[in-house]
Formats: C-alpha cells, structure tokens, sequence
C-alpha cells in the first residue's frame, strides 16, 4: 500500500461518522486494502496520526461515509467538524495555529501540506490583505475523487476560525474534478484591527502553550499503552524466537538422533523449554494389538509410575480422549477435567490428578502413529501458546519418532540379513564340500588301499630292504597327501567371524589347486601358476579367501573340458617403489558364458549348474565370493566368451590394511 496521505485525515472520517451515526463506524471497514484487511482491528491503525494510506482508501471511506450518513457533502462537513472540534490532532492544530493569522498561513500552504498529504502541490497565485487565490495541482498517478476537493475547500472556509475568526468566503472558480486543469480557490476573509491582531498573536501564543501541554498528556497516555503493547510484542517475539529455535533443535534430532528413546529425552527437553511443559506422555499406536502404548513420560515425582508405563489404551474405546483423537486426527483441550465427562476412574487421571488435560495427534506420511498429552496442575489450565506450540511440532516429532522406529527396524533386519548371509554362506560352503568330499573319498581309498597292502606285506618282505625303502616312502607320500586334504577339508567349514591379518597369499592359492586336484585330475585338466615372485605377505582374511578362490577354481574345472588348462595369474603393480594393488585371475579355456548372463551371475541363486557333473549348484557361490571381495573393499568382475573360456579377475587395494583399521579390531599391522 502506497503512502499518500497522513491518518490524521482519516481520523477525522470516523469520529465524523461517529458522532452522527450512534457510535457506530463498522461500516466503513472491510475491503479497504489487504495490508489493512489483514490486521485483527483496523480502526487504531487507520486513527493514528504516524501512519500513512494511499488515496484510493480514504477516496473509499469517503464514498461508504456518504452513503452511511445518505449525504454527498459530507466530505465538507467532515473538514469542517475536524477543525471545530480540534479533530485534526495537536500536530497539525499546532502547526497552523503558529502561523497565527490565514495571510501568514496562506503563505505556506505547501508546507502545510507536505506534512500531511503527497496528493497535490499548492500554487499561492495572489495574496492580498485580505484575499488569497490558489491552485491545487492533484496528482494524475493517483486514486483522486471530488471529495477531496470537498474537504479541502472546508479546511481552507473554517481556517481562520482556528485564531478566533469567522470563517472566510471560499468561491472555486474552476475544478479539476470537472476536466480543469485544477482546482482554483478565491479567499476573502475580514481584516482585524492592529489591536485585534496584536492580541490574537498573544492569545495564541497561550492557547498554543496550552494546546501543546494538553496533547502531550494526551500523548503521554498513548506511548505508554504504545510502550505496554511494544513490550508484549518483545515478549511474543522472543516466544517465537523460541519456537523457531526449538523448530532447528527439533530438526537437528530428526536428522541425527535415531536412538528412538535418546531421541524422545531430546524432544521433552525441548518442549519443556519452549512450552513450559510440566508433564506430557507420548503413547504410540500398536498396530498388530490395536492399542495405545505408553512410550515415555516426564514430569513425575521420581521414576514413571509402573501403572501408567504399563497403561494401554484399545483404539476402539473411542470414550478415552486418547484413542479418540488418534482416530480423527483432531488435537482436544479439556479445560476442566473435574466437570468434564472424562472417566475420573482412569489410571493417568487419578495418579496426576490434573487440572486440564491437552492431548495433539502425531501424524506423518497422512497417519496417525501416536498422541502427545500434556496437562495443568493449576487453575490457569494448558496456556494457548503451548498449545500452539505443541500443534506446530507434533508433526515433527512424529517424523523424527517415525523415522527412529524404521531405523531400529532396518538395524533388526540387517543383523537378521547378516545372520541369513552367514548360514547362506556355510550352506553354499557345505554344498561343495559335500559333494566334494565324495570325490575326496575316492580319492583317498586308492592311497589307502596302496598303504593297506604295504602293511599286509610287510612281515613276509621286511628282510627285502629295497621293498622296505620304496613302499615306505611311497606310503609315507600318501599318508601326508591324505592328511594335508582332510586338513584343508576341516578348515573350510569353520565358522568365525572376520579375521584380518598378513598371509601368503601364494601358499593359499596352492591349497585350494590341492583341495580341487581329485577333480582337475581326474579330467586330466592342466592347473597352470603363473605367480609374482614380488608379491608376498598379504593382508587378507584367509578363510573368506579361501572360500572364493576354492569357489572360482571349482567352477574352472567344472566347466573345463577333459585336457583342458586352467591358468591362475597374480600380479603386483607398483609405482616408485609403492604398491598399488593386487590382482587375481582364474582363467580357463571352458564353454564360456553367454553375454546375456554375465551381469547375473553374481545375483543370489542365480546357477548355470543345473546338470553339472560335480554338483547341481546353490546359486550362491559367486554371490558369497563377491561379498567377501567387497569385504576385502577389493572388486571382482568377469570377461568371457562363448565356447572360449571365463576369466576371473579380482583387485585387491593396496592399502587395505589402513582402510581395515578402524573396523577390524585385531588389526596390528600395516602393509607399506
């Protein structure tokens, strides 16, 4: 909204209407101006002589002052009753009545008018004795009516009554409301004689002295309620100050606390300060029961009572203000609880003995997951403000209890998830191994059976020494062969959690190439190492290691043809002397994926093996041997082609051992 004109001019308006409609001016409100529409009660805005409006407002209020009072020269009259009845407020009565007489004043019409108005510009164009003429020049930009023109010619008739006189003689000759230029006033007023005018500037002097003391009584009142209205505004303005630090804590606990009951004790102590919270519970809604749960409470003597802790509401029992307003949705404010129609027989009620109970839905994602009741001990009852307050957060505190809850829920099913990977992985493990240790059982008879006969014969050939020599060493050959598989066997199915530490990582490839040797032998499959003799201790957890290399080699020989070669390669690359990194590959020249299925392979139960001659395939295997790269924080990928063989290849960091630190707690070492 513009500001055009001074209130000083509106103020006049509504005492006008005032006096002469029994007190009432309603009339003239609403719809004026949004700015204005807006505020709870207008009238003191647009009656103090500080504030400012735009012509288009008080042109409205001239109009409804009109047609209240059914007269088009009101306007006139309202200028005429403001400076008879010293309406026009000490600041302007003041600053006219210094010039003491309508020639001094005449003269600085415009300074006058700058005061209290920016519609028009004043052109003094003759000023005699007792005669005057002027021009008011209304500006075109703005909201303009004849009533203006009305009122002025009024103030300008009724001036010289403010020192005393008659009123002048005021003839327009030409109107700018009627296609003029502008408006132009012709004044005559009656000449005072030497005596009259010394006495009227001594008068006035006094009469303004006691103007001015009157006003600032006046004036005085008025800061002092402006001072009493300026401190309750403080008050309320540090309670918001409040509010919207509390709304940033409340925030910052959605974000960063989701321990469901530190995050409640961090809500309460926010509420508690901001809303002078006292006593409050929160009850949660069990969907699987279909009740109200007590969660958490505050502000009772010692610890919560065990009644109310174990205190359940049946959303059904719609009686019960708590599972009402769980389901409506609608916050309830019982100001007396000992005239309401609460059951006074109810645990909450009978251990707190309120005064006033106010209860407010949490609602997030358009559901109602609990309630917040907070109460009065005193006559006072539950404040608006907290109230309020309590309406503006509940739907924050509803998403941070929300999202606390899913949290504890994602922390259960990932503990369950990883429960469900290590019995995945020891299924997977155990799979193989028992189709392994069938073949492992062939192969150990043959041994066996050599050994057997050796000792048979033994006591019919112990005086042949070359007999003895021979079958000894043979026997003692495969004796160790037979121990060294059933030890790789055993330690394969060990269950323990990760373990990190410096291994030959050479040494281990080799076992797994020993574990698989029944098979790779018996299909005459040539098991090529091609090793790099710079790499040595490793940082690996050995077990999980093994399981995918033994798991990479299986599927090799499997899927290799009879007197096929698988190649297994380790490479070491380094830059000035610094590791970067090591890779594995496991290659073979089998039948190959095809392209459709190389980014399945990794995915859970997914296998090729359904008619594999080694065993029909879990699906499992390449997804548990891609977890443990992950767990290595290493990567694993595949390259193949149709008919040509599958290579395997896994790259290992370098600095594995630093980024395992903090997560490992047996971590000793580094590996520089």
């Amino acid at each position: 909204m513009e500001k055009e004109t001074s209130c000083i001019n509106v103020k006049a308006i509504f005492e006008y209407v005032k006096a002469h409609n029994n007190g009432d001016c309603s009339a003239l409100l609403g719809n004026l101006d949004p700015e204005i529409d807006a505020l709870d009660d207008p009238i003191p805005f647009l009656t103090d002589p500080n504030n400012w409006i735009s012509t288009a407002v008080i042109v409205k209020l001239y109009e409804r002052a009109k047609t209240i009072l059914n007269d088009d020269m009101v306007p006139y009259k309202i200028a005429k009753f403001a400076v008879e009845n010293a309406s026009l407020g000490y600041i302007q009565k003041i600053f006219v009545k210094a010039f003491w007489s309508s020639k001094k004043a005449l003269k600085y019409a415009q300074k006058i008018n700058d005061k209290f108005n920016r519609s028009k510009k004043i052109e003094l164009v003759e000023i005699k004795r007792n005669r005057s003429i002027i021009r008011l020049h209304w500006n075109p930009k703005m909201k303009l009516s004849k009533d203006l023109c009305l009122y002025n010619q009024a103030t300008y008739t009724y001036l010289h009554t403010i020192w005393g006189g008659k009123p002048l003689t005021l003839e327009e000759k030409c109107c700018y409301f009627d296609d003029a230029p502008y408006c132009e006033y012709h004044l005559k007023w009656t000449i005072k004689s030497k005596i009259q005018e010394y006495l009227s500037r001594f008068f006035t002097s006094k009469a303004m002295l006691k103007d001015m003391i009157a006003e600032q009584e006046k004036d005085k009142e008025i800061i002092e309620k402006k001072y009493e209205e300026v401190n309750r505004l403080n008050v309320e303005l540090n309670y918001k100050i409040k509010q919207l630090i509390a709304i940033q804590e409340t925030g910052k606990a959605i974000l960063s606390v989701l321990d469901l009951n530190q995050l409640l004790s961090v809500i309460m102590d926010i509420l508690s300060n901001v809303c002078r919270i006292n006593r409050a519970i929160i009850m949660l809604v069990n969907e699987e029961e279909e009740n109200l749960e007590y969660i958490y409470g505050v502000g009772f003597d010692g610890e919560v009572p065990e009644e109310i802790r174990n205190y359940r509401v049946p959303l059904r029992r719609v009686s019960n203000i708590l599972a009402r307003v769980t389901n409506t949705g609608r916050p309830e404010y019982v100001q007396e609880v000992k005239s309401s129609s609460l059951r006074k027989e109810n645990i909450i009620l009978t251990r707190g003995k309120p005064i006033s109970v106010y209860v407010v839905p949490l609602i997030t994602r358009s559901k109602v997951i609990g309630v917040i009741a907070t109460d009065a001990v005193d006559g006072g009852g539950v404040p608006k403000e907290t109230r309020e307050t309590l309406e503006i957060f509940s739907p924050q505190i509803a998403i941070a209890i929300d999202n606390a809850r899913l949290y504890s829920k994602l922390q259960e099913q990932v503990e369950e998830l990883r429960r469900s990977h290590a019995l995945l992985s020891r299924a997977e493990k155990f799979s193989f191994l028992g189709n392994l240790a069938a073949r492992l059982a062939h192969e150990i008879k043959n041994p066996m059976t050599a050994i057997g006969t050796f000792i048979q014969m033994l006591p019919r050939k112990y005086d042949d020494e070359e007999f003895r020599v021979e079958f000894y060493k043979i026997a003692m050959e495969e004796t160790n062969r037979v121990n060294n598989l059933i030890t790789e066997l055993l330690d394969l199915v060990k269950t323990r959690e990760s373990h990190f530490e410096l291994n030959d990582l050479h040494s281990l490839i080799n076992k797994m190439i020993l574990l698989v040797s029944p098979q790779s032998n018996d299909k005459k499959i040539d098991v090529v190492r091609r090793f790099d003799p710079d790499i040595g201790q490793v940082w690996i957890d050995s077990e999980k290691m093994k399981q995918v290399i033994l798991n990479l080699l299986s599927n090799a020989v499997d899927f290799t043809p009879e007197g096929g070669k698988i190649e297994i390669l380790t490479a070491d690359s380094s830059m000035n002397g610094r590791r970067k990194g090591i890779r594995i590959e496991v290659k073979d020249n089998g039948i190959g994926i095809p392209q459709y299925m190389i980014n399945k392979i990794f995915d859970p139960y997914f296998t090729t093996k359904h008619k594999s001659n080694m065993h029909n395939g879990t699906g499992l295997g390449l997804f548990i041997a891609h977890q443990n790269i992950q767990d290595h924080q290493g990567t694993i990928e595949v390259k193949s082609e149709v008919n040509k063989g599958t290579t395997f290849i896994i790259n290992l960091p370098a600095d594995l051992s630093v980024r395992l630190k903090t997560k490992v707690g047996s971590v000793r070492y580094e590996n520089r």
